[in-house]
């Protein structure tokens, strides 16, 4: 089980051994904001540069091995959805770096667009918690965020609006 102490960890060791820019993505996102709402058991990190080596998927696995996690705790499968967004370079948040590495975390826009994609329910219930964290944050990207939320709103489930009518609550009062 992944938490926001281990995550902290995993963070500082990565910008130590790491080079390049990665993303962290998915709901592990929420254990970097201190949000500790819920058990993951993967991390999500992805590099930005999409073409990046093999090599420093190795150090990742050797990371997570290094933080007695199984090397299956790495996840690359965001990688599928993150390349779908064109302009997703736009939207992160740098929260550390080295001289060799940086690592980001989406904005509210990209987390909310990376997580409606698949809507589920924990993804819906990731999106309200990020979104009460996000209320303390500017969002330049309010208008788009916005549409993007009422776009979905559209084609929900009955079930699936009542959470997105809370996510859109939260980001506009």
């Amino acid at each position: 089980m992944i938490n926001s102490e281990l995550m902290e960890k995993f963070v500082k060791k990565s910008l130590a051994n790491l080079e390049g820019e990665w993303v962290i993505i998915g709901g592990t996102v929420l254990l970097l904001l201190g949000i500790d709402e819920r058990i993951t058991m993967d991390i999500d990190i992805v590099p930005i540069d999409l073409e990046e080596t093999n090599s420093q998927n190795l150090k990742l696995f050797e990371i997570a091995e290094s933080l007695n996690l199984p090397v299956e705790t790495i996840n690359h499968a965001g990688e599928y959805f993150l390349s779908k967004i064109d302009d997703f370079k736009d939207h992160l948040v740098l929260i550390g770096e080295s001289k060799r590495c940086k690592i980001f975390r989406p904005d509210t826009f990209l987390f909310l667009k990376l997580k409606l994609a698949r809507m589920t329910e924990t993804d819906l219930l990731d999106c309200i918690s990020f979104s009460k964290f996000s209320r303390k944050e500017t969002n330049p990207y309010q208008k788009e965020t916005e549409k993007l939320l009422r776009d979905y709103l559209k084609k929900a489930t009955p079930e699936k609006k009542e959470k997105l009518l809370k996510i859109i609550s939260l980001l506009t009062t």
